[in-house]
């Protein structure tokens, strides 16, 4: 085992929840289907507002016991508590934070660990206090992992978009016949009769790219927002039917949208139609 293969993601938490219902209240707040969890050992998920925008994406995952841990961004955690604690009423539901940190492990090969849910390529998960001659610092070099997979992560990018335009419906993080969840309606009226022009895209830019700064066409339209930056990847928010234009830039850096490798041609080949994976 090579020194230093795990890095220390601490802009993410990790709570417990424990109680007898806790799965059926979990079901009846995320995207995702829990029940998955009685196969897998990770599950990932939207936790959505009562008009269907998100809140906060997490990541469940089952470590042995009957509890379930949720992890989220530590930034949004207050946040994201009294949302899931407007819901709980009377149910025997205990949530609390665990004393283990959260690394990065970009070989998802190695014995027990938990596969990121989201795309087989983007490496695991491992949990607790490990030690520090296996621990890296360089939480810069996941974001910009994360960014060259065109995943988005944490209520700075995806708050207030809806699923599909996170690309949830390709990332495994919805079920469409789980039953009802907090923002159903609108998440299955859009993946059965909706056109989804928006979706979150890698790209690769030429430069520092301010976060919030309007994505231009040649023409010097707007078609997108960027979102999350370094200094060579960008995500951001783009109209699909501008996917192939030769000339986006953001903050005059020049930007080249890039299909992810988990994307389906048709999402973007159907872009003024439907672009559902419930499409035939």
């Amino acid at each position: 085992m090579s020194s230093q293969r795990l890095i220390k993601l601490p802009h993410r938490v990790l709570l417990k929840l424990h109680g007898a219902d806790t799965n059926a209240f979990v079901q009846g707040l995320i995207t995702n289907d829990v029940t998955k969890l009685q196969s897998q050992n990770g599950l990932a998920a939207f936790l959505l507002n009562t008009k269907g925008r998100i809140v906060e994406d997490v990541l469940l995952w089952r470590r042995g016991t009957d509890d379930l841990f949720l992890e989220c961004s530590k930034g949004n955690q207050s946040i994201l508590l009294k949302e899931i604690l407007k819901y709980r009423l009377r149910k025997r539901v205990e949530i609390s934070e665990t004393s283990d940190h959260v690394f990065f492990d970009e070989d998802s090969s190695a014995t027990q660990q938990h596969k990121d849910p989201r795309f087989a390529g983007f490496g695991a998960r491992v949990f607790g206090n490990p030690s520090s001659s296996e621990v890296s610092e360089n939480r810069e070099k996941y974001e910009n992992l994360r960014r060259s997979f065109g995943i988005a992560e944490g209520a700075d990018e995806l708050a207030d978009l809806l699923p599909f335009q996170a690309n949830g419906d390709l990332l495994n993080m919805v079920s469409l016949d789980k039953g009802c969840y907090i923002g159903q309606e609108l998440t299955a009226r859009t993946a059965h009769t909706g056109v989804i022009r928006r979706r979150i895209m890698p790209f690769q830019c030429e430069g520092q790219v301010k976060i919030g700064a309007d994505i231009l066409d040649e023409k010097k339209n707007k078609v997108g927002k960027i979102i999350s930056s370094d200094t060579t990847r960008c995500l951001g928010i783009l109209q699909l039917s501008s996917f192939k234009s030769s000339k986006l830039s953001a903050d005059e850096v020049t930007l080249t949208a890039k299909q992810p490798e988990w994307m389906p041609d048709k999402i973007l080949a159907n872009n003024k139609t439907r672009t559902s994976l419930t499409d035939s």
